[in-house]
């Protein structure tokens, strides 16, 4: 019989060393539960949203400048996508969760929404030249609530609704209240007016972004088929909107996609014609703002081709980054992205720290130079950090209070009676891949 002698041993320090650099690179990789396209996703939002804020911008699509453009409301609405997913993702995904689960799972999504709510306030005592979108993904998250356990198809045509709808009462309410000679408060209590109709983003409009990500979120995201048709609908639809904006509203594609030229003349005149935006009300002889600007489909424009245009060029980006997130060896490459996109929060509130702290040199800058410092600062930190200790500070505080307020003692049986095993509930599981960030 022949002995195989065995192999020699390893030194301790060198298995422990290994063991350690290969635990760490596994960091940056979305382990677990975690949906690795979803991070990507989410990572060129943010990357997008430092390039609307900081980055120097064009019409003429000739140039990196021009096509550097397509950022502009593009970034936050594809944000906003995601915002739905990921509410999909910690509410059950492909199966809606039900009674303790979903009650837990509900409270962990308020008391984010708060901590949000929150973070703005503080963010916006800084008097950044940015339109914060913290307080209102706050808003989207409580709105969705009554949602989460819809059906896919209910969602999206809800979803629909909204779009045909909402960019109707948005353009035209505001003035019939205030001709009515109501007041639209600018105070504390006019928050339900601001995040509903009159704000910067929306929830008439833009709940439709949040419903349709729901909606996606509560599909098989690991499908090849599904990745495909969100790549290739998306396309198709974003296209079809910009051109029929084009079409109606007499302007070159450039136009539209910029918002420039006629596009920017047709959002100009509403301006002008909207009481909103004049020391007085309007009386009522005074002509309302026209149907043209309805038919844009520019950045912030808020219209239903605006929601069928940019919403369909986020599911598009959103379908590419699943598709490359499912491979693994692109996806070590991309790992910065996935880093930033994993810790979204702290790195969007880092960029209003930056632009408060820097706001000259990086608002008023000729050229890109600093948008490249400020992305490549980006994603170097998110990978560093990533790596050294895995989820973010502010998404890792914000989970600990959430998970905390949604945990549910086992101790304590109902009107005092002797606990049973029926009154044994667990404490709320910890967030997985769909951990809701920054409208993450």
């Amino acid at each position: 019989m022949t002995t195989v002698p065995a192999a020699p041993a390893r030194p301790a320090h060198a298995t422990s060393s290994g063991g350690f650099w290969r635990r760490h690179a596994a960091l940056l990789l979305p382990a677990g539960e975690r949906v690795p396209g979803v991070d990507l996703a989410r990572g060129l939002a943010i990357l997008g949203m430092f390039a609307a804020h900081v980055g120097v911008t064009s019409d003429d699509f000739s140039t990196g400048d021009g096509w550097l453009s397509l950022v502009h409301g593009r970034s936050s609405i594809l944000f906003a996508v995601i915002a739905g997913v990921s509410l999909a993702l910690v509410s059950g995904r492909r199966a809606p969760l039900s009674g303790v689960p979903a009650l837990q799972a509900r409270t962990r999504i308020l008391v984010r929404a708060v901590l949000l709510l929150a973070l703005a306030g503080l963010l916006d005592l800084l008097g950044t030249p940015v339109a914060l979108i913290l307080g209102f993904y706050a808003a989207y998250f409580v709105l969705a609530l009554p949602f989460l356990r819809w059906a896919p198809r209910r969602l999206f045509g809800l979803a629909l609704v909204i779009a045909v709808v909402g960019p109707v009462l948005v353009h035209w309410l505001p003035e019939v209240l205030l001709r009515a000679e109501l007041t639209l408060p600018v105070d504390g209590s006019g928050a339900l007016t601001d995040f509903l109709l009159t704000g910067h983003y929306p929830a008439l409009v833009w709940m439709a972004y949040v419903l349709v990500g729901l909606g996606v979120g509560r599909l098989d995201l690991s499908s090849q088929r599904l990745q495909v048709r969100l790549l290739g609908g998306g396309a198709a639809a974003a296209l079809g909107a910009y051109l029929l904006s084009a079409l109606f509203t007499g302007t070159t594609l450039t136009q539209v996609l910029a918002g420039s030229g006629r596009a920017a003349l047709i959002q100009q005149s509403a301006v002008d014609a909207s009481g909103l935006y004049q020391p007085e009300p309007l009386p009522w002889t005074a002509p309302l703002p026209t149907s043209d600007y309805l038919w844009l489909a520019g950045p912030h424009t808020d219209t239903t081709l605006e929601v069928l245009g940019s919403g369909g060029f986020a599911l598009a980006v959103l379908g590419l980054c699943l598709l490359l997130g499912s491979r693994r060896p692109v996806l070590r490459v991309l790992a910065p992205l996935a880093a930033v996109g994993s810790m979204a929060l702290t790195v969007y509130c880092l960029q209003i720290v930056a632009i408060r702290v820097w706001e000259e040199p990086l608002m008023a800058g000729t050229g890109n130079g600093e948008l490249l410092v400020l992305v490549v600062a980006s994603l170097v930190l998110a990978t560093v950090w990533r790596w050294s200790f895995g989820r973010g500070p502010l998404e890792r505080f914000m989970g600990w209070v959430a998970g905390r307020a949604a945990s549910v003692s086992s101790g304590v049986a109902p009107d005092g009676a002797s606990p049973t095993r029926r009154d044994v509930v667990p404490t709320a599981p910890p967030t997985s891949s769909g951990d809701v960030q920054s409208g993450a």
